[in-house]
């Protein structure tokens, strides 16, 4: 389970960036002429956050 959370918190950190950067547009339904969120950029940081922690209480749980 710990590489499953380390695998999506790499995920929904370069699907920040990439979204950040304007390069894939998966959170609208606009196309490129909609002008992106920085909400969307947090959450997916959020996600990946999230994801680290997960991974680390994992590894505590295990380590008992």
């Amino acid at each position: 389970m710990k590489v499953l959370a380390l695998l999506l918190a790499a995920f929904f950190f370069v699907v920040g960036i990439l979204y950040g950067l304007g390069k894939i547009e998966i959170f609208t339904h606009s196309g490129t002429s909609h002008a992106h969120h920085v909400t969307h950029l947090v959450v997916a940081w959020i996600l990946a956050l999230l994801c680290l922690i997960w991974a680390r209480f994992t590894g505590e749980a295990r380590a008992r």
